[in-house]
């Protein structure tokens, strides 16, 4: 009986150098970062198919095959979203499928290993139809990552890691992603400082407590709030203001806090900015890529004012 001979090792070399290959050249373009052990990991688990194969039966080698990819991925990167999930999903298999499964369809395809003959020949002629059907295929997904990619890039250009010590005393500190945005254009009324929009649910749990107690006031719907101030706590005077802006219906306000101090991280590294948090109950990313709304003036004027 004519068999052909494999050797495992060489197999499990191959496959795995090309998985790592595949997996940091996905971290490099999606910008994740790239941890030698998580890769590792993923490499391994990339093995299991190619043990399988010699050691197992056809169904556990084709459900392997399904399954071992999203293992890998989940193993090879830290991935909080399902969305950046499936990216780095798509972009791996998109890879895999353009740098290394067109050789190897077109090896067996066109059985080069039996030689030309005519029956080989045959056989290529009966099936032309799946080489362009599978290239157009994969230059449809191949686009809508590199436009998903391009959308990110031009995200994270525009997105700043910011600190808020709403007391000055560094034990209760928010940490959180702003995006500028060049359409806020709010400022206190009272010393002209640039606002940050804040999403209330991400900053609840370092806003000072006699400000927590005042947010339970229903002062939303008075057509002129301030009054609730002078008369709930005086003593906020200095570290609240409400912030007129005009929605297409109707004139509103939101509540701004004057915090102790608000740090900046872009990549000249920290510094202070001079800026009043207003709160907003919106969500202002339903992808959780953001968490506030940055006034573009706090970039132009830099450090502290």
């Amino acid at each position: 009986m004519n068999g052909a001979m494999t050797y495992l090792d060489l197999d499990m070399l191959i496959n795995g150098s090309v998985d790592a290959l595949l997996l940091v050249l996905v971290g490099r373009m999606i910008h994740l970062p790239i941890r030698s052990k998580r890769i590792l990991a993923g490499v391994l688990l990339g093995e299991i198919p190619v043990i399988l194969v010699c050691y197992s039966c056809p169904p556990w080698t084709t459900l392997s095959k399904w399954l071992i990819p999203f293992l890998m991925v989940l193993a090879a990167y830290p991935i909080r979203s399902l969305k950046v999930f499936l990216k780095v999903f798509l972009g791996f298999w998109l890879f895999s499928a353009g740098l290394g499964g067109f050789v190897y369809a077109l090896w067996g395809w066109i059985q080069f290993d039996k030689g030309l003959d005519h029956n080989t020949l045959t056989l290529v002629k009966g099936t032309f139809w799946i080489l362009p059907l599978s290239g157009f295929l994969w230059w449809i997904l191949q686009d809508r990552w590199q436009r998903w990619q391009t959308g990110r890039c031009r995200l994270e250009k525009n997105l700043f890691e910011l600190e808020i010590d709403f007391e000055g005393d560094g034990q209760k500190l928010i940490n959180f992603k702003a995006l500028l945005d060049t359409g806020n254009q709010l400022k206190d009324p009272l010393n002209g400082n640039p606002v940050l929009l804040v999403q209330e649910e991400a900053a609840a749990a370092s806003i000072p407590d006699e400000i927590q107690s005042f947010l339970e006031i229903p002062w939303e719907e008075s057509k002129d709030p301030w009054p609730f101030l002078w008369k709930e706590n005086p003593n906020l005077m200095k570290r609240l203001v409400f912030i007129p802006f005009q929605t297409i219906d109707r004139r509103s306000w939101l509540l701004g806090i004057r915090p102790a101090r608000v740090t900046c991280f872009d990549k000249d590294g920290p510094h202070q900015i001079q800026a009043t948090v207003a709160l907003v109950k919106q969500i202002l990313s339903s992808e959780g890529e953001y968490q506030a709304l940055l006034h573009p003036e706090l970039l132009q004027k830099g450090g502290d004012e």
